[in-house]
């Protein structure tokens, strides 16, 4: 059963108003636990940022082109860097989304 078909039967048993009070509360937590993670992500970026003495954009590129190797230091910061771009895509999907 897709996920379609299981909210409309969920809204035919519950009602679409407290399905979508249901969603709308599920997405506020999870743009909150986005927010955290963000803010948590950023903290972390910046030792790299400092000791590297680069922002993590512009290593993000550098680093897409090749220029700044892959040692461990720089794979942790660029892991870091793309989980942040993930965390801000999924909080910009839900914000943006018509459930808030």
């Amino acid at each position: 059963m897709d996920i379609e078909h299981q909210v409309r039967e969920l809204t035919s048993v519950l009602g679409e108003p407290r399905i979508r009070k249901t969603l709308k509360k599920l997405a506020e937590i999870e743009a909150g636990n986005c927010s955290r993670k963000i803010e948590r992500t950023k903290k972390e970026l910046l030792v790299f940022e400092k000791r590297f003495k680069m922002n993590s954009k512009s290593a993000w590129d550098e680093f897409n082109k090749g220029k700044l190797g892959d040692s461990a230091d720089i794979m942790e910061w660029m892991g870091l860097y793309e989980n942040l771009l993930d965390f801000q895509d999924q909080y910009d999907r839900i914000t943006k989304s018509d459930i808030l």
